[in-house]
């Protein structure tokens, strides 16, 4: 993934080291959440390494916006649809982040975990 979290670091203007650990931790923004979605929907990546990359800083970001009190219920289904329809390139994003044997969750993990029931 240090690839494509330099090479998107570079179109979003976002930090990047080499040696950067969780990139997508530390680059989440809640507040360009559909500025990132927008990239992502346009389907102008050239690889699914970038589009992984890419959605990992999504659900990031998105964890941050529901940790923040956000409820807008458009920016919510653009999630859930960018999710479900590429849900094999992104499950082990998505299985990651329901936390199933951990009593301690994040915020987004029942939304995870929707998502996990819906499409297994």
């Amino acid at each position: 993934m240090p690839e494509s979290a330099a090479r998107l670091s570079s179109l979003l203007g976002l930090a990047y080291e080499p040696l950067m650990q969780d990139w997508e931790i530390q680059c989440a923004d809640a507040h360009r959440i559909a500025e990132f979605l927008d990239l992502y929907e346009r389907g102008s990546l050239s690889s699914d390494d970038h589009r992984f990359a890419l959605m990992s800083l999504i659900v990031a970001s998105f964890d941050d916006w529901i940790s923040d009190g956000g409820t807008d219920d458009q920016l919510l289904q653009r999630v859930r649809r960018c999710l479900v329809a590429d849900f094999s390139l992104h499950e082990a994003t998505i299985y990651y982040w329901c936390l199933w044997d951990v009593e301690k969750v994040f915020p987004t993990t029942p939304f995870m975990r929707e998502i996990w029931r819906q499409c297994k």
